[in-house]
């Protein structure tokens, strides 16, 4: 009997043995979890440098949702520092885990109303900045951001905008359009708006025609009534401010940039100032 029981034994620690064997090469190797990332702005691309995965979980910190892709690119709408996850299972169903901070970018909210507020432009920086304290225009915020060009233009006591000729480089391209002497490193103006800027008179946009560069122009019936402008308002001793807003649609097929000058006038035609004092027009990114 001890040794029929002693032979059962044996057979039964074989067979341990041989499942366990088996059960460990059935596992195959186990996953590790490892990424890196890149950004355009928000928009992050993930590359996945995972080992021995078959199934892949990633969170990306916002509670916006998960992503199973293997390599996924996510855009936040959030910004600042954000732990992003990455889950690796393998074919047995084991997992690894890692978690890397991003910083992504914060996101500004503009949302410009034409009314004299200015409050709404605190997180616009200046496009430009006149190192000249003469000329009656000093200052100039401009935001693209959606359906309009939104201009928000500062100066001192001189700048009262009786008349204005506002050049406009639409296309980006500063070797098209009207080529003015006053900017001759980046002009190319392809619209025109001339007339009285604050009292939403007479003024017109006119579309440049002159394939030579030189001062010719076509006036788009009534489109002056396109563009909105607020009353110039003296928001401290010395200061004046004026805004704008003026339709994308108005100006037709745009580049990837857009670039603004100012020639202000008094109301007998007399030159008061050019803005930019530079050899450019303020460009700013669509």
């Amino acid at each position: 009997m001890n040794k029929v029981l002693y032979l059962g034994l044996a057979l039964m620690s074989l067979l341990v043995l041989y499942s366990c064997s088996s059960d460990d090469s059935s596992s195959g190797p186990m996953p590790v979890a490892d990424f890196t990332f890149t950004n355009d702005g928000s928009t992050f691309t993930f590359t996945n440098l995972s080992e021995n995965g078959t199934e892949y979980r990633w969170d990306f910190g916002d509670l916006d949702f998960y992503s199973y892709d293997e390599s996924p690119v996510h855009t936040y709408n959030i910004g600042g520092s954000l732990k992003v996850s990455l889950t690796v299972t393998n074919e047995s169903g084991q997992e690894a885990y890692v978690v890397k901070t991003i910083e992504a970018p914060e996101i500004i909210i503009v949302n410009i109303e034409v009314d004299g507020d200015f409050e709404d432009w605190q997180d616009v920086d200046y496009a430009y900045e006149s190192p000249s304290s003469t000329g009656s225009m000093q200052k100039i915020k401009i935001w693209t951001g959606g359906a309009n060009v939104n201009v928000y233009l500062e100066g001192n006591d001189m700048m009262n905008m009786q008349l204005v000729d506002m050049f406009i480089n639409s296309d980006g391209d500063t070797s098209t359009g009207f080529l003015h002497g006053e900017w001759p490193d980046g002009s190319g103006a392809d619209w025109l708006f001339e007339g009285p800027l604050v009292s939403n008179g007479w003024g017109s946009f006119y579309d440049h025609i002159d394939p030579n560069g030189s001062w010719g122009w076509a006036a788009l019936a009534g489109s002056g009534a396109n563009i909105k402008v607020s009353s110039i308002v003296q928001v401290e001793t010395g200061v004046k401010a004026v805004e704008f807003s003026i339709p994308k649609a108005v100006l037709g097929e745009l580049g990837d940039t857009i670039g603004f000058a100012f020639t202000e006038l008094t109301e007998g035609w007399a030159l008061v100032a050019n803005f930019p004092d530079s050899t450019a027009f303020v460009t700013v990114d669509l």
